[in-house]
């Protein structure tokens, strides 16, 4: 394939340009987290960039790359449909087909779930439990409790 082909007396303008401006402008396209990260709400728009937060950016094949989305449960589905939005949005912003795929992540910030779970004990394991003579031992083995771990 030729570089520089001409239609009639048109030629391209890479080939007008002096060679330092044309190593500035080589095809190096910018395809940092940090810049994506940054201009995130200009790229998806105030009301999509609230519903989802960019986490990282992961190269699975040479040139395509998977975005990892933080998404609250109650903002899962909407942000699941405009899967295929997001990822021309990002691509638009880099100049061209750099992601090509999603990976959403659920937060729970308000879950109903409790944050401590009981312990049910069967009858035979109570019995079990009060013949032990120490009080300290048996008053929190039959209180026990389960604490959810919850990253904050």
């Amino acid at each position: 394939m030729k570089k520089n082909r001409t239609f009639g007396s048109l030629k391209p303008i890479r080939s007008l340009l002096p060679e330092s401006v044309k190593k500035l402008i080589k095809n190096t396209p910018c395809t940092d987290y940090d810049s994506l990260k940054k201009s995130w709400q200009k790229v998806l728009g105030e009301e999509m960039a609230k519903k989802c937060e960019l986490i990282k950016i992961k190269q699975h094949s040479k040139k395509k790359r998977c975005v990892f989305l933080k998404v609250e449960r109650k903002f899962l589905i909407e942000v699941d449909y405009a899967r295929d939005e997001i990822i021309k949005k990002i691509n638009s912003f880099y100049g061209f087909e750099s992601v090509n795929k999603i990976l959403i992540n659920i937060e729970d910030i308000n879950s109903t779930q409790l944050n401590k779970k009981s312990l049910k004990l069967s009858k035979k394991t109570e019995d079990m439990i009060k013949v032990i003579n120490d009080s300290e031992l048996k008053d929190k083995l039959l209180n026990f409790q389960i604490e959810k771990n919850e990253k904050n």
